[in-house]
């Protein structure tokens, strides 16, 4: 009961600042029309609904947009030219807040109902918006992928675009080979791995055949290979590093995942390991580069998770690529 009682005090006091600090700015920026974005908790949406930044600001004009999310987030837009800030969500409990009222000219939330529940009283945000639309959790790979289902939540309409990624000035602490290939080979959850047995075989294949040098990227659960053309950078990277060494590769082998809408923001050629992802058996959540180059290749297993693509299969679409420059 304490908990819950400070839990909901220090939220609701959040809330009560940010809404003030809003307001004055406001107030003191007139011509502006002051935007509020909430989408948190995924990486790979964040990155994937980056056009509509560019759409609000050419139908709104002088523009101030905010964007709500997790402070560890705050690096995939902190450069962002039309971003004029990175607020921090605080709790869910505060994003609830802000459903329920706030203080921005007009506001977007970009996940669809019941994505998030509160760790503290167990109720899931809903979306009224996604609801009406009749995108959901069981079926908005249907018909859409990732941008236009948070193009409609901004009432856009259904738009493409080629989604991207600005990074800071410093210099990488790492010493990577001025070319290099990129993996990115664990998810989260797992659900979308690959086998590592293939991924040994991929890699050391590919630096006999090419001749190039593989780097890995990720936060946990390093392939456990050694070679001197490989290097594991896995939980080594900050996200503003992680971003900076995929922007750096010549080419990118990974998931469904985080990393490769990072790949497809700076339009880095590649090969994406799919299968079959909750209620949906085959999906694209690209827009831009990865749907529509012949540099890339978003391979499915027809038949079920990734983890059963053959190796074969995989190297021969490899290869393809490859020749096919």
């Amino acid at each position: 009961m304490f908990h819950r009682m400070t839990y909901a005090i220090g939220s609701l006091a959040y809330f009560l600042s940010l809404t003030f600090r809003i307001f004055f700015k406001r107030l003191s920026q007139p011509a502006k029309v002051h935007i509020g974005i909430l989408m948190d908790g995924d990486l790979g949406d964040m990155v994937a609904s980056e056009p509509i930044l560019g759409v609000l600001h050419q139908k709104f004009g002088n523009t101030a947009i905010y964007w709500i999310t997790e402070k560890r987030y705050f690096p995939v837009f902190s450069q962002h030219p039309l971003i004029a800030e990175l607020v921090d969500e605080y709790s869910l409990l505060v994003a609830r807040f802000l459903l329920f009222w706030n203080p921005f000219k007009h506001f977007y939330f970009l996940q669809l109902s019941d994505f998030r529940k509160d760790p503290v009283f167990q109720i899931s945000l809903k979306n009224k918006k996604a609801d009406d639309l009749g995108i959901r959790l069981n079926n908005y790979y249907h018909h859409f992928n990732l941008l236009e289902i948070s193009s409609q939540l901004a009432d856009l309409g259904i738009i493409q675009g080629q989604p991207r990624l600005y990074v800071d000035k410093q210099t990488l602490k790492f010493d990577l080979p001025k070319s290099y290939w990129l993996i990115h080979c664990k998810s989260n959850a797992g659900l979308r791995d690959w086998k590592d047995e293939h991924w040994h075989r991929l890699i050391v294949e590919s630096i006999s055949r090419w001749g190039i040098h593989v780097v890995e990227i990720g936060m946990k659960n390093p392939l456990k290979l050694e070679h001197p053309h490989f290097t594991s950078l896995v939980g080594q990277c900050d996200l503003m590093e992680t971003m900076k060494v995929i922007q750096g590769a010549s080419f990118f082998i990974g998931l469904d995942s985080g990393p490769t809408h990072m790949a497809n923001a700076f339009q880095v050629p590649g090969l994406v390991i799919c299968g079959e992802f909750t209620y949906f058996k085959k999906y694209m959540s690209y827009s831009g580069f990865y749907q529509e180059s012949k540099q890339t290749k978003v391979l499915f297993n027809p038949k079920g998770k990734a983890e059963g693509l053959g190796y074969d299969e995989v190297w021969q679409q490899l290869v393809a690529l490859q020749e096919n420059k």
